[in-house]
């Protein structure tokens, strides 16, 4: 009996450190929520990396390409058109800025080098400059993810669920939302792909 008990005590020990080493630091969660926020902002709140992969989703992709560098990376990735040059818009950016932001956060590879005309604004692509022309704006509001539980069913990926909250004002909440991602390695630093968001609002 003795035997049993110490086999039973040994195989919980193991459980329990198991789990410990599944469960995220603080720094993890912020990480995770950082990486999240990047779709938020966007109005990405309800995506999925194998439908984003279909070819009829290549405007979302470009979309979300334009736009997170638009938003995060402004001063080095967007480029002011001279007056002769807004036949298409104001601004532009290089089409590989687009497909490495799909890359990183999306682990797709995608070939921007097509207009994406039904859209709002349109993103007009120019061959020659290898890069995308639109027309800068304002965003709305923009809210960002907090991860409140993460669980990770097996090693590299973490089912996470938690609030969209509005950036500006913490305390007025969006809705709930539900997401799959995937540890990846990007540039030498350790980083996430998404598998799956989805969102309900309040």
């Amino acid at each position: 009996m003795k035997k049993y008990g110490v086999f039973a005590v040994c195989i919980l020990a193991l459980f329990c450190a198991s789990a410990a080493l599944a469960a995220p630091g603080e720094k993890q969660i912020k990480a995770m929520s950082l990486f999240l926020s990047n779709f938020t902002e966007l109005g990405f709140m309800e995506a999925s990396t194998e439908e984003m992969a279909k070819p009829e989703n290549y405007p979302d992709l470009v979309r979300f390409g334009v736009w997170h560098n638009y938003i995060n990376n402004f001063k080095s990735r967007i480029e002011r058109n001279d007056a002769k040059s807004q036949k298409h818009g104001d601004v532009r950016i290089k089409a590989s800025w687009v497909e490495e932001s799909v890359l990183k956060f999306f682990g797709l590879k995608v070939t921007a080098d097509r207009s994406v005309d039904q859209s709002d604004p349109p993103y007009y692509f120019d061959a020659a400059k290898k890069a995308f022309h639109f027309w800068a704006a304002d965003g709305e509001a923009a809210w960002y993810a907090r991860v409140k539980n993460a669980e990770s069913p097996e090693k590299g990926v973490w089912n996470l669920s938690g609030e969209i909250y509005n950036a500006d004002d913490p305390k007025e909440l969006w809705g709930d939302f539900e997401a799959v991602i995937r540890e990846s390695d990007w540039k030498g630093k350790p980083s996430y792909v998404l598998v799956s968001i989805r969102s309900e609002m309040k």
